[in-house]
């Protein structure tokens, strides 16, 4: 039997100067027994996201089967619709998929384009952002994504007509790049990005609010479906340094990847001197309808059943408390969580389970 998981949340106060430390206030999550869903019946190519309605269905993004999945509450499948292609319904390369406040389904694919279905299936529009990548939805009027420039990528918020309205974060191309001579001589830009050192674009979206960032720093900014800053989320926490043997697991996956890809010798060295001395402060962000839940990196990330901090705040940006979790969840509503999880062969499952903050 399996048991239900209890998580304890240890209070942190908040060390920025201008604000009061949080009141101490033991808070407890506790998860209860896991639905299964694709271990048997059903089998998906890949999860990429999830996504709740208002009647508590709930919708998974297939990314390898260009597919949306719909299930009942108790995981029943409903439907499923989509496919490969460029027509009217048809998905490349979708990423993220979400219900919107007008009851519609969006999904946004990782190169330009943004579909909005009933959620039948019913296909209603497409818009094409050319050339923005990584896409999120923000509002019925704004776009989440990032760009290439010469010298760096640029994280913006854009418009259905394709205008950049805002810029973020930018991340420097020699942060995870080096230009060396293959073996013709001729000069190539090498990519190798590990998301535990190399900066991140961090984004999420949840009910009316949209999270923004990059996770080298602990600054989060709020935006509501127009765009508009609400609030913004800080803490004063110092990072992690890299232990002597969490470096040396880096180099080794580092030149693995690079012998895998059948890359010079070199240039897994050069990539290497680029690992520095601190982890990145966040791995990601996830909005509940009351909550902003924003994780951090393992302790040893060496070990494979390090657990990863979560900190937790209310929608106004107060913080809550601090806790662990075994992953992130892909999506966290009012009351589930949705895990995507592997088995030993690579087949992928998505697990659900209801939570609750107990007094």
């Amino acid at each position: 039997m399996i048991k239900s998981f209890i998580v304890g949340l240890a209070l942190l106060s908040i060390g920025l100067p201008s604000l009061l430390a949080a009141p101490e206030s033991p808070i407890t999550i506790k998860l209860d027994l896991p639905l299964e869903i694709g271990r048997k019946q059903l089998l998906f190519g890949s999860i990429a996201s999830v996504c709740e309605d208002d009647q508590s269905n709930f919708f998974v993004l297939d990314r390898l089967e260009q597919k949306v999945f719909r299930f009942s509450p108790n995981g029943r499948l409903l439907m499923k619709f989509g496919q490969k292609g460029q027509g009217p319904g048809d998905f490349q390369t979708p990423g993220q998929i979400v219900f919107t406040s007008q009851g519609e389904l969006a999904v946004l694919e990782d190169l330009f384009y943004v579909s909005f279905l009933k959620p039948d299936g019913t296909f209603i529009r497409r818009l094409d952002l050319n050339g923005r990548l990584g896409l999120g939805y923000i509002g019925p009027d704004r776009f989440y994504g990032w760009i290439w420039r010469p010298e760096d990528q640029q994280q913006v918020m854009a418009d259905s007509k394709n205008n950049v309205l805002r810029t973020f974060h930018a991340i420097a191309k020699d942060q995870f790049s080096v230009n060396l001579p293959d073996e013709t001589g001729r000069a190539v830009m090498f990519n190798y990005s590990n998301d535990i050192y190399v900066p991140q674009f961090l984004y999420a979206h949840g009910g009316h609010l949209s999270a923004v960032g990059i996770s080298d720093r602990y600054e989060i900014v709020l935006l509501d479906e127009s765009g508009q800053v609400v609030t913004s989320i800080r803490r004063d926490l110092k990072p992690q340094r890299f232990s002597r043997e969490e470096k040396k697991y880096l180099e080794r996956e580092l030149q693995e990847f690079a012998k895998s890809k059948g890359w010079p010798g070199r240039v897994a060295r050069e990539l290497g001197k680029k690992i520095p001395t601190f982890k990145n402060m966040i791995s990601s962000i996830r909005i509940s309808p009351e909550n902003i839940f924003v994780f951090r990196f393992p302790p040893d990330i060496t070990s494979q059943n390090s657990l990863l901090p979560v900190d937790v705040f209310t929608q106004k940006g107060d913080f809550v408390g601090t806790t662990e979790l075994p992953d992130a969840p892909l999506f966290i509503s009012e009351r589930v969580m949705y895990f995507s999880r592997a088995e030993v062969d690579g087949n992928v499952y998505l697990v659900r389970q209801l939570y609750s903050f107990l007094p």
